[in-house]
This record gives structure tokens, sequence and C-alpha cells, in this order.
């Protein structure tokens, strides 16, 4: 049996549900053996992302997860971006239900990758790109005696970043800071694959998680309050955080042989060019497998908890 993926994911867990999804099937991974999370991230400026993601942690039988923020202001804190999280970090159990005392999201990564072997570590993004930007830019201190870039190129094997689309367009991800995608796009040490808009489009995921999970699921919960009526939701961040844990497999392929280039407004396009490795997915399975097979992570512990 192969090891499992050890995985740092950063998440900007709030303006959409699909995050709150993105985590709950990471920990399904990590249920099968397939992946260790060593470390969550929230990268917007919401007091209560933290929370929010230390009560699902929690609620899937890791609570020690250590979790970090971004330490800054004004960023995607307006109450538009608290549909769910906010009543997730003040109504189920964690460490930051009141949004104070979380670790700085820098100090934490810088923390965590310097005690990582060698380019063992999968770092999933599914936000904007905040975190990443500050960490390259972080310089030594008592965690590591390299900076932010060296650190990343030394521990990091990968970056799936969910961000972009492709071959050309706008996602909302790139169009929230485009100038932290702009520099992880251009700098950033190690191999990247990009997971664009139009890889999640089509998989709309939710529905069983709505009528098999039970009322005290957080994961429930929060997609309910989000959605309302609707029930379902586009499948981005998940898609992000299956890629990273299980690779292509016969799910998608890899468009390889150029680079990504982001625009000052956000915008991308894959150009042409020598290998900078850069990748991004491309669809082969079709939309309802991938579907089923994401609803079926999103609802898989409840199913062997019945059958316990």
């Amino acid at each position: 049996m192969m090891n499992p993926v050890r995985v740092i994911l950063d998440t900007d867990i709030g303006p959409d549900c699909d995050d709150v999804a993105a985590l709950s099937i990471l920990h399904a991974l990590a249920d099968q053996g397939e992946a260790e999370i060593i470390g969550v991230t929230h990268c917007t400026s919401n007091p209560w992302g933290a929370g929010c993601i230390d009560a699902i942690n929690r609620y899937h039988g890791r609570p020690d997860i250590p979790v970090g923020t971004l330490n800054e202001t004004g960023f995607l804190d307006e109450a538009i971006h608290c549909k769910f999280n906010r009543h997730l970090a003040e109504n189920y159990p964690n460490r930051y239900a009141d949004g104070a005392g979380v670790p700085d999201a820098v100090d934490l990564l810088r923390e965590l990758l310097a005690k990582e072997a060698d380019q063992s570590v999968v770092f999933i993004a599914i936000g904007p790109l905040r975190n990443l930007l500050h960490l390259m830019q972080s310089i030594p201190d008592r965690h590591s005696d390299l900076d932010g870039s060296e650190l990343i190129r030394r521990k990091v094997e990968r970056l799936v970043v969910m961000g972009g689309a492709f071959p050309s367009g706008k996602e909302w991800n790139f169009e929230m800071c485009p100038a932290s995608a702009q520099y992880v796009t251009e700098h950033w040490p190690t191999p990247i694959m990009f997971s664009g808009f139009e890889i999640g489009e089509h998989i709309l995921t939710g529905g069983p998680l709505i009528t098999e999970a039970p009322i005290d699921s957080p994961v429930r919960d929060a997609y309910e309050r989000y959605l309302g009526e609707t029930k379902v939701r586009n499948s981005w961040d998940l898609t992000a955080v299956l890629y990273g844990v299980r690779g292509l497999r016969d799910y998608w392929e890899a468009v390889t042989g150029g680079h990504v280039q982001v625009e000052a407004g956000g915008e991308n396009s894959w150009q042409a060019s020598e290998d900078r490795g850069h990748s991004y997915l491309k669809q082969r399975m079709e939309p309802e497998l991938l579907r089923d097979l994401l609803d079926e992570l999103l609802v898989s512990r409840y199913h062997s908890h019945l059958s316990e």
C-alpha cells in the first residue's frame, strides 16, 4: 500500500460552500488511508474562517489539525461572505469560535513545512493565493533558516491551484487578488497543476449530502445555508482536492508544454513555451461519473457508520 499523500490545504472557506465539501472529501480520503492532513490555512480576513475549518475537522474526528489564518484586515470579510462560516464557528465545537487566538497562516506554514521531509508535501490552494504570496516572501525565522521560496522548494513536491480558466478566461480566485495570482504563478519554485473553472463547472454535487447526512452535520448545514432550495453546487474545489490526492487516474488528462500567464485584472491564458513546470487539467471522465464519485466520498462516513 502506498503511503498517504501529506496535504496542506489553503482555503477561503466562506464565500462558497464547495470549500466545505472539499475539506470534507479530504477527510474522507484520509479515512481511507489515501491522505494525511498536516495543516489547513484560511486565506481571507474573515474572522470566522478558522473556527469553521476547525469545526469541520473536529466533526470528522481530527480536532488537532493545526489551523492558521491570513494576518490582514479588509480582504473578503464582508457580510456577503458569511453565509455559513460564522454560524458554523459559533454553533459547532471548535477552538476559535470568537475568531480570536488563531495562529498566523504564514508562521504556521513555515513551522509545518520545516518539520516535513524534503519534497514530501502536496500543497492544495482553493482560494485566492494571498497566503502563498506571503509564504514565498517570508524570511528566515525560528522555524527555519531558509527563506520562503527555498523552504517551499525544499519541502513541497507540487502545488495544486484551483484557479484560472483554460485555455483562457477569467475566474474568481484569480480575480479577487490578481497580484498574488501573478506572483505565485510566475515565481512558485515547484511544479504547479492548475484545476480551472471548467473542470468543476458541470459536476454538480451535494444532493446525497442533503438527504443522507444527519442534521448535526456542519457540512450539510453549510450547504443548506448557502444553497437554499438549490441543493447542489458546482465542484470546483472538490475536484482540485481529488486530483491533489489521487492524481490524474482516468479522471483527467494533463496539458503541458507551456505556462500560465495572469494579467493585472485576473484574466489568465495558457502560453505555449518551454517547460516551466506548469500544467492544467483537461476533462477525461464524464462529469456524471465524477459527480457520483465525489458524492460518494461526501457521504462515505455515514455509510461506514451504518455498517458498524
